[in-house]
């Protein structure tokens, strides 16, 4: 969408030099001739004029571009118009319009942050994508870009933000409806109906970052009201904070309410257990150890309860910790591992070793872990016996951590640790290589060397990595022979490697790796030096859009050539999304989802495999198992399949992701969902998480998540532990 242009009147800046002018002359019409084929750097130049001919240049080669990589050149560029009173409105107004209405998701995010670094104009034209009818997360982004940029005098715009809640929205449409019936009228046979108005709906967050922005100024009064009466949970943190931080005694009245109300949000009632343990020390952590061995505790709150129980000084509450190791079902008995954390007793050590005989998988890969921070040697016969004798996978994985964290590099480990490299067994072989690898032996490049050709994409990806901390230019030939053999996600992992090694940006393209290769003489050339490599690391996003694809889930890129694609497929997704305009009503969100997803499957590069799984209260999928090429039957199969899909039933989470994790060659997941788990093995939140990271620790999936309607905290952990993106569409 376009937003409305802000009218003011332009002046005309004194020209350049003729020389100069000259100048510019010829790079303007050499940009506006060869386009994207043009020098890196020429962009640059041509902003350096800092005229106004020269912003409107780049506005044209913008236009022009047909590369994300050249397009986002301009915008990060045009922020030095900020300060130019004759070029900052049409700039600006390009940011601004860049930013919403772009589709790859690199640039829009590229425009918004320039935005936000224009300190003089910048506020108002992010004003402006508050009030729109943009995308939440931008919106979200957007204000928190004013806020940083914004001093008191917008405190007035800050409260009318905050103030705006659902239920104003409401009682404003129910308003607007009756105006457009009573403004209608006849003329002849035709009925004159007014413009469409858009609705401009708040979003929790949006109006919790308003909130903080003028919260000091808030009346105790005003911030009694939004505890008291607000549904949002970050509008009710801030205002509990704030009440904290002037010290005034109902801060602790609505902390011990809070903290003791089941139905509030795990967040909210650890911000109260903080409040309650600073207050209250030591008479307070026996209410916070109560709580947290509830098994209705949701484990985020358990596992902040852990965190601040074990900082505290108090020999009473260690006792009792201590009391409680090996003790309770799977929460209860991580929890208190979490709790003693600074509690070194030998005795209390000695206890914890028994965790390595429990029976739930949780509670031992907790212990593991737990061993390893004590670095408890004396563990180590036991954790070779468990080593040994399980047949879990996560187990014998997450003992293989240990035996390898205690051993600490012992030649004889390192050797045991190479022939479990050979282990049928994925995560096995996955853990040791890893393992090699963090040691960092220097002669173990020819194990590198030969697991780069392993039929697994993830034991391959750990030997790349591997081969790039060795640091040597005897590892490019290696690498750049296997390069042709790569596709999809793994031909980028590849092309990242090299441009990391030896700053050349060819990216993806296997034939001008090994041209340029074949023309190098090995034994003179160098590295990039560790020094630059920041640097160089730094402008990799920039060489990846160079190759963009075309092919995009809800703007984030699919570069994965093996990619899972999970639906939430519950009744929840009947419901309608936002309107956009008062008297219209939202589609259904499955929907949505459903066109954006075949969208999706139509723009996937030929020979890409992929996969289709909605879920619900279980888990179905397009093909049994595996995942099939992207050819003209696949797509159309795959197409026909998504149109008979409705939606009802409950939300699986946990489900669809042992699924996705259940397929060895899926790299890459799009998981789409609109509501918190309602059903499946694990319905906390937390603790999926846990366990999908303890999955993902030897696999390396990148997992991208989109949040349909809701604020999930769950798919932003999910993306942000395995390096994927998350968005929230409503």
């Amino acid at each position: 969408m376009k937003l409305p242009s802000l009218l003011i009147s332009l002046s005309l800046l004194a020209l350049p030099s003729v020389a100069s002018a000259q100048s510019f002359e010829e790079l303007r019409d050499r940009i506006a001739t060869e386009r994207d084929a043009i020098e890196d750097g020429e962009v640059r130049t041509l902003a350096e004029f800092e005229t106004r001919e020269a912003m409107l240049a780049l506005l044209e080669a913008y236009d022009r571009f047909a590369s994300a990589y050249r397009r986002r050149e301009v915008v990060i560029e045009l922020k030095r118009f900020d300060d130019h009173e004759d070029a900052f409105q049409p700039a600006l107004e390009k940011l601004m319009n860049v930013a919403v209405g772009e589709p790859v998701l690199e640039v829009r995010t590229a425009a918004l942050e320039s935005l936000g670094l224009c300190a003089q104009n910048g506020p108002s034209f992010l004003a402006l994508i508050v009030e729109s009818t943009a995308d939440d997360s931008l919106r979200e982004r957007a204000m928190e870009l004013h806020v940083r940029l914004s001093g008191d005098s917008n405190d007035e715009w800050y409260r009318r933000i905050y103030e705006r809640s659902l239920g104003s929205v409401q009682e404003e449409l129910r308003g607007g409806e009756s105006k457009k019936r009573k403004g209608r009228r006849r003329k002849g046979d035709e009925e004159e109906v007014e413009e469409k108005k858009p609705i401009i709906w708040p979003t929790p967050r949006l109006r919790a970052t308003a909130m903080g922005a003028i919260v000091e100024s808030l009346s105790v009064e005003e911030l009694t009201t939004a505890l008291e009466r607000d549904p949002s949970g970050g509008v009710r943190r801030a205002a509990l904070e704030e009440l904290a931080r002037r010290r005034e005694k109902s801060a602790l009245r609505y902390a011990e309410t809070i903290f003791g109300r089941a139905d509030f949000p795990p967040r909210d009632r650890a911000v109260a257990a903080d409040i309650l343990l600073d207050e209250q020390g030591a008479d307070a952590a026996e209410e916070l150890i109560d709580v947290a061995l509830k098994t209705t505790t949701p484990q985020s709150l358990r596992a902040h309860l852990a965190g601040r129980l074990a900082l505290v000084k108090d020999e009473g509450i260690q006792k009792k910790l201590a009391k409680l190791v090996g003790k309770g079902k799977a929460p209860q008995k991580v929890f208190a591992l979490e709790a003693t954390a600074n509690n070194n007793d030998p005795k209390l050590v000695k206890k914890i070793r028994k965790g390595l005989r429990d029976k739930q998988e949780a509670v031992v890969i907790a212990t593991v872990d737990t061993l390893i921070e004590r670095r408890d040697r004396e563990s180590i016969e036991d954790l070779e016996k468990l080593f040994e004798k399980t047949k879990l996978s996560g187990v014998r994985a997450a003992a293989l951590r240990g035996l390898s964290a205690l051993y600490d590099g012992e030649n004889e480990w390192v050797e045991r640790l190479v022939s479990l490299t050979d282990s049928e067994e994925l995560d096995q072989r996955n853990a040791a290589l890893a393992e090699i690898s963090r040691l960092g032996r220097r002669n173990m490049v020819e194990l590198y060397m030969k697991k780069l050709t392993d039929p697994n994409w993830s034991t391959r990806l750990i030997a790349l990595h591997a081969l790039e901390a060795y640091r040597d230019t005897m590892v490019l030939t290696p690498i750049i022979e296997r390069m042709s053999e790569e596709q999809g996600r793994m031909a980028v992992e590849f092309g990242d490697t090299l441009f990391r090694l030896t700053g050349q940006t060819f990216g993806a393209r296997a034939s001008t790796w090994e041209k340029w290769w074949g023309a190098q003489s090995a034994e003179s050339f160098r590295l990039v030096p560790k020094a630059e490599l920041e640097a160089i690391v730094a402008a990799s996003e920039e060489r990846k859009l160079r190759q963009i694809s075309n092919a995009a889930f809800f703007g984030v890129r699919i570069e994965s050539h093996r990619v899972l694609f999970i639906l939430d497929v519950s009744g929840s997704m009947n419901e309608p999304m936002r309107a956009e305009y008062v008297g219209e009503l939202g589609r259904p969100r499955i929907d949505v989802a459903k066109e954006e997803l075949a969208r999706a499957v139509q723009s996937l590069e030929p020979g890409a495999l992929f996969n289709l799984a909605p879920f619900s209260g279980g888990v179905d999928s397009w093909l049994e198992n595996g995942v099939a090429g992207a050819d003209d039957y696949s797509r159309e199969d795959a197409l026909a399949y998504i149109d008979r899909l409705g939606a009802a039933g409950g939300t699986n989470l946990f489900g669809s992701l042992e699924f996705a994790f259940d397929d060895p060659d899926v790299d890459t997941i799009f998981l789409l969902s609109d509501g918190e788990p309602s059903v499946g093995d694990i319905i906390d939140p937390q603790l999926i998480r846990e366990a999908i990271a303890e999955r993902n620790a030897t696999r390396n999936v990148v997992i991208n998540t989109i949040a349909f309607g809701a604020d999930l905290q769950v798919l932003e952990w999910l993306a942000e532990d395995s390096g994927g993106t998350h968005v929230s569409i409503d």
